[in-house]
């Protein structure tokens, strides 16, 4: 199916239908078909009285279902909505006079300002001149369309219900013969229209509808009146035809009332084919249509406008002239707010943005000053184990040196001569030795013995400056010797080679 629809709303008195359509090849098929209830405030004696509770009807109807908002038409109904086909013998620039003088009489507009328009139809007749034409209520208009604008549902196209109506049943009697009476019972009037393949020949209105026939049941037979009317009209018109009635009960609210006037209608206008209006013949395989939708033929002629499938019956675009001005500022007004709706989102935004960037920046200083003090720790901590790996590297290498200078088997020899050196009355506590220096600790019974000891030690090979550093009588009750301590220098590695070299070569 090809990817071109269109929607065409149907408003009357407490009546609400939508329908999409979509073209197909030649075929023109429903997509979807809703019918609803408006408000009873919304009409009020078959004029439209608040345009804002027909808009919202609207906007919930095409969101309930999904409908698109593009190519959207509207079919208006009430009493100030009126399709006429209109004869006159006049010509030239007379005609505009007449026509706008038969429209405020059909629709009683002495009062009130008209949006109309009128095409010409053929006749056959050089003598006669046909109109079909259009007329509105410019007050209905000028509140509608601004209030389905603000909920979001733009509307270029508006028509009478009846024009649309003529469209589809024009559209499928096309190829008849036969003349068609087409009965639109509606809540607040009823509609006859007649058509004779695609030319509409008359346009009536009669006052009563369902609510009146509700009410008031005697008043059928006005309607019975105007049905014999219409199919005297016909007969009289193609020598004796026998016409063809369809009764729209669609926009009916009440199925008592519509069952009702069908059976009349077939009880007492003989020799007519009467029956209800058939359901549109073409439906998209598990559309959304209930029951009235494919019956709802004036919504359906709506949408055709928009499908480009006006030229059996011409579109007359009611809108006003000024309206596209009006909808051009508010596309304009709607953009500026929607400018400067952005530029505070985007303010807020960048605010918020550099709030939180600030913050952001300040922990991660916060968190670099922390990471800055544990490194300078780290670094400290670093600097004094290197100096101390210096110094224990030092007292390594200086261990070594020592090591270096007195071989392990040499401390053998240089205590077993140190002992030797020590005489009798002479006690050896404790020998140390540190950096080179040898210290020899214990007690004496005689001092003499103790310098007799540095002399002896100062004789040895390995040692040198012996000299006694310490000698004293400890203190202390009792009977105590006398504590010495005596010193001595190991002496260099290379002083104490030759005599080792010598000793060898003895």
């Amino acid at each position: 199916m090809a990817g071109r629809t269109a929607v065409g709303i149907m408003l009357d008195a407490g009546t609400l239908h939508a329908v999409e359509l979509a073209a197909d090849g030649e075929r023109v098929v429903i997509r979807r078909a809703v019918s609803d209830q408006l408000p009873p405030e919304a009409f009020a004696d078959g004029t439209l009285t608040d345009a804002n509770i027909v808009a919202e009807a609207v906007r919930h109807v095409l969101r309930t279902h999904r409908f698109p908002r593009r190519n959207l038409c509207v079919a208006l109904g009430g009493k100030l909505a009126i399709a006429r086909v209109i004869e006159s013998g006049t010509a030239g620039a007379e005609v505009q006079h007449v026509l706008q003088e038969r429209i405020s009489r059909y629709a009683m507009y002495e009062d009130r300002d008209v949006l109309w328009k009128a095409t010409p139809l053929e006749t056959g007749e050089s003598s006669k001149q046909a109109f079909l034409a259009a007329a509105v209520s410019r007050d209905e208009v000028a509140t509608l369309l601004p209030a389905l604008m603000r909920v979001g549902i733009p509307v270029s196209h508006v028509e009478p219900y009846a024009l649309a109506a003529i469209r589809s049943l024009a559209t499928c009697a096309a190829d008849q013969e036969q003349p068609t009476i087409l009965m639109v019972l509606r809540n607040e009037s009823t509609d006859f229209v007649i058509v004779k393949g695609p030319r509409p020949l008359l346009v009536r209105s009669v006052d009563q509808g369902a609510c009146e026939l509700a009410r008031r049941p005697e008043k059928i037979e006005d309607l019975l009146v105007e049905a014999r009317r219409s199919v005297d009209f016909c007969r009289s018109r193609f020598d004796g035809a026998q016409p063809r009635l369809w009764i729209c009960l669609a926009a009916c609210e009440d199925p008592v009332v519509a069952r009702g006037l069908l059976g009349c209608v077939k009880q007492d206008v003989a020799g007519v084919e009467v029956e209800a209006l058939p359901e549109w013949p073409e439906v998209t395989p598990g559309a959304n249509v209930d029951e009235y939708g494919r019956q709802s033929w004036p919504a359906i002629g709506a949408a055709m406008i928009g499908l480009g499938r006006d030229e059996i019956t011409p579109h007359m675009n009611l809108v006003p002239d000024e309206w596209p001005v009006v909808e051009t500022v508010q596309k304009q007004l709607m953009g500026l707010a929607a400018s400067v709706g952005l530029a505070v989102v985007a303010t807020v935004i960048a605010s918020v943005t550099v709030r939180m960037g600030a913050g952001d920046t300040a922990k991660a200083a916060q968190a670099a000053s922390i990471r800055m003090q544990a490194h300078t720790v780290s670094v400290k901590t670093a600097s004094g184990l290197k100096r101390k790996a210096v110094e224990a590297a030092a007292r390594v290498r200086l261990w070594k040196d020592v090591r270096a200078e007195v071989q392990p088997s040499d401390w053998t020899a240089a205590l077993e001569a140190i002992t030797a050196q020590i005489p009798e009355g002479v006690r050896v506590r404790k020998i140390t030795y540190r950096r080179g220096i040898l210290r020899l600790a214990g007690e004496t019974q005689v001092t003499d013995l103790v310098h007799q000891v540095a002399a002896r030690l100062n004789g040895l090979p390995h040692l040198e400056e012996a000299n006694v550093e310490r000698l004293v009588r400890a203190a202390g009750p009792g009977v105590r010797l006398p504590e010495y301590v005596i010193s001595c220098r190991l002496r260099e590695k290379h002083s104490a080679k030759p005599e080792r070299d010598e000793k060898d070569a003895r």
